[in-house]
């Protein structure tokens, strides 16, 4: 019994201990000899992958290299030492998919790999179209979100019968950005609701560099709040707002600028149910508590109508482990884990994701299981 007093807080205190690896998000660029190019990488979502291109980036692996595979209207594709799509970091690494990332769009940065499952290394691509063919086939790890129009430009280049460029697109070098987002609350990815009447928990962007010169600043439906430079911000809502509202906060160094945007209902009482309109997702986590957890963790829903709800536990590959489907009421919905799946076996300690959806609509949040 001592043995796993101490095991268990020796695990929570590494947890407490590592926001980065929870849920840090990092930014490359690359400088091109057709120009630059900026991405947001998903180390959050998927670490093993994410820190194998940091680690190698940094040690200056990528720089001098050259796109070495182009399919206009698909990918470009670089990594190789070679230049012969054969070659690699000598080591391969785990593959890392993620129910919370998809080829839906140009920019999306993902590894390259053989036919042989966990034989990526250094390869990736960078999609110039939407390619949802390659979900769960490929690892995902970030999206280019500044320059786009450099790597279109790269995927247009002509090439040869086995798509290598005629005049090679180098890479003169490719940096890890001075900028860290480790934590956003509330999560950014559905609908914020704003009642007046109670006083909501304030919205905040952790975000650091190495001498700690983040500026940050908010915007309220595109106006700047003046004096509002801290990671922690209250909006200043009244009755004047009510409805949908947007907030912004602009994280920003001398390298990089991220912008983190939020859809915000603001209302009085139980006034919410004036705005149900197709912009407003139809169910909601609320809350995951205990997070992290030892032996059970409740999952806090809200529906707006009853519905046929499906609730599926992930890892950090993506691999579905556990999924229940029921009837819950409109309102306030509870769904209890404890760490095991359909069969009675206990998971290993770590991170999953737990989705709850409807045919329409669905939230995501983590959970770390402490075994």
């Amino acid at each position: 019994m001592k043995s796993k007093s101490i095991l268990f807080t020796l695990v929570l205190i590494l947890v407490i201990a590592m926001p980065l690896t929870l849920q840090g998000r990092q930014f490359a660029r690359w400088w091109t000899t057709l120009g630059s190019f900026t991405a947001d990488l998903r180390d959050e979502i998927v670490p093993i992958t994410a820190n194998n291109f940091i680690n190698l980036t940094n040690s200056g692996f990528y720089n001098g290299l050259h796109f070495h595979r182009v399919i206009e209207g698909f990918v470009i594709q670089d990594g190789d030492p070679l230049g012969t799509g054969y070659g690699g970091p000598g080591y391969t690494i785990q593959d890392e998919f993620s129910p919370l990332l998809h080829h839906d769009s140009a920019g999306v940065l993902a590894m390259a790999h053989s036919s042989l499952p966990n034989s990526a290394g250094s390869q990736y691509y960078i999609t110039l179209a939407p390619t949802p063919h390659l979900d769960g086939n490929y690892a995902i790890f970030g999206k280019v979100f500044e320059g786009l129009d450099v790597v279109l430009s790269i995927g247009q280049v002509p090439v040869d019968a086995n798509y290598h460029p005629i005049n090679n697109v180098y890479i003169d070098s490719l940096k890890i950005l001075d900028l860290i987002i480790y934590n956003v609350s509330p999560q950014n990815d559905s609908l914020v609701y704003y009642n007046l009447e109670s006083v909501p928990d304030p919205f905040a962007v952790e975000a650091f560099n190495n001498d700690m010169s983040v500026q940050i600043s908010w915007f309220v439906n595109d106006e700047l709040q003046p004096q509002a430079t801290d990671i922690i911000f209250q909006p200043p809502f009244t009755d004047d707002d009510y409805g949908m509202n947007t907030l912004k906060c602009v994280t920003a160094t001398n390298e990089v600028s991220w912008t983190t945007e939020w859809q915000i209902l603001v209302f009085r009482g139980g006034a919410v149910e004036d705005f149900q309109t197709p912009h407003i997702a139809d169910i909601r986590i609320v809350s995951i508590y205990p997070n992290p957890f030892v032996v059970n963790t409740r999952v806090d829903f809200k529906l707006e109508k009853a519905d046929m709800v499906r609730i599926g536990v992930y890892d950090l590959k993506g691999r579905l482990i556990k999924e229940e489907e029921s009837l819950y009421k409109a309102g306030l919905n509870q769904w209890n884990w404890n760490g095991k799946d359909t069969n009675g076996y206990t998971f290993a300690s770590g991170i999953y994701f737990i989705k709850v959806n409807t045919a329409s609509a669905q939230s995501v949040q983590k959970a770390v299981f402490i075994k």
